[in-house]
């Protein structure tokens, strides 16, 4: 068919042929092929001017989002290394300096350098995406470090600087520094994580191997790969497999709408990293969290030892409100007794209860 030849051609179609037929699902696409069409737009991380995996909303009623089957071999790491003690669950959102949140998940009046403070007594976790941007110096890290409860944990994600530089390399001052600053979150680091960009595919394997084994052994890292030929029928590829293993590296896990081919179920270790992005409260929200509470219940049972649990959504004042569900869910069907987020009361409100 011409479309496999030509996913570029069939890119430029699809606005038009969404607005004609709201009612067809994307789904009906396969996912490889608009992963490799993604790949072929300038940008590469952008889908008809969207965001990574960003679809419009019509179509999301209409798209499969079941997660896939286990892989094999994430059964055969429970079986080898799992144990049902010392579970960890965090949970909470990719960033925490959102003003839309004051009144709500901060005190109306909270000063913003005061921020992580409330956060941190809300949420148990937070995907650190401020360190993509630029490295904090260290007596920055030991203030968010000294800000936050004992069981609060940070994951950082990787400087952009070295995560997208070609080739991916350690021999570059920003290594260091990163793992320098990062180790002095001390206890309160959590799992760090490199997102490798689009382009970068399976024959730059070697980089990425040298490039983890030139870490600290105590170093906690997972990995995000983008590119569809890193994914085989929702599994990571065998080389990739390998190599986080041999590494020690954990797995990130990203479902998001647009991309179901990154979607997969292949744990290297008994910790991993999901990466949620929501659609504004879209009804499918709620069915995609229940799956996730569904399968990280039966993680649990085999012996998984930490789950980082980031929800994102388009628009940053939902997310806790999703978060909210989802802790709901995990604390009642895998009886735990993960924080959950209490929301302010306003003085409006509290005048009701007086």
């Amino acid at each position: 068919m011409g479309w496999r030849k030509s996913p570029v051609r069939l890119l430029k179609h699809l606005r038009p042929w969404v607005s004609r037929n709201p009612e067809r699902p994307l789904a009906c696409l396969p996912s490889a092929i608009m992963g490799q069409a993604l790949l072929s737009l300038p940008g590469s991380s952008t889908l008809i001017g969207m965001d990574f995996g960003k679809v419009p909303s019509p179509w999301l009623s209409k798209i499969d989002f079941s997660i896939p089957s286990q892989d094999p071999r994430t059964w055969l790491q429970f079986r080898m290394h799992g144990e049902k003690d010392g579970l960890r669950v965090g949970i909470g959102c990719p960033v925490w300096g959102v003003k839309d949140w004051l009144g709500s998940v901060y005190p109306k009046t909270a000063d913003p350098k005061d921020f992580l403070f409330h956060y941190s007594r809300q949420f148990n976790s937070i995907e650190l995406n401020t360190t993509h941007y630029r490295i904090p110096d260290l007596p920055t890290i030991r203030k968010w470090r000294d800000t936050v409860p004992d069981d609060f944990r940070f994951n950082p994600k990787f400087p952009q600087e070295l995560s997208h530089r070609y080739p991916l390399s350690p021999q570059v001052p920003e290594f260091k520094e990163f793992v320098r600053s990062m180790m002095g979150l001390e206890d309160k680091l959590g799992i760090t994580f490199l997102q490798l960009p689009p382009h970068f595919n399976p024959d730059h394997l070697r980089e990425l191997r040298n490039f983890l084994f030139a870490l600290p052994v105590d170093f906690p890292v997972a990995v995000e790969v983008r590119h569809p030929a890193f994914f085989h029928e929702h599994m990571l590829i065998d080389p990739l497999y390998d190599i986080l293993v041999k590494a020690g590296a954990h797995t990130v896990i990203t479902d998001v709408a647009g991309r179901r081919d990154v979607l997969h179920t292949s744990l290297t270790s008994l910790k991993v990293m999901v990466r949620f992005i929501g659609n504004d409260l879209h009804p499918t929200d709620q069915t995609r969290i229940q799956d996730w509470v569904n399968l990280l219940h039966h993680w649990i049972e085999l012996g998984l030892k930490q789950v980082e649990f980031f929800i994102h959504e388009p628009a940053d004042r939902n997310a806790p409100h999703l978060i909210s569900q989802f802790t709901d869910l995990m604390n009642e069907e895998c009886n735990l007794r993960i924080r959950k987020w209490k929301p302010e009361k306003t003085a409006e409100q509290l005048m009701l209860f007086s």
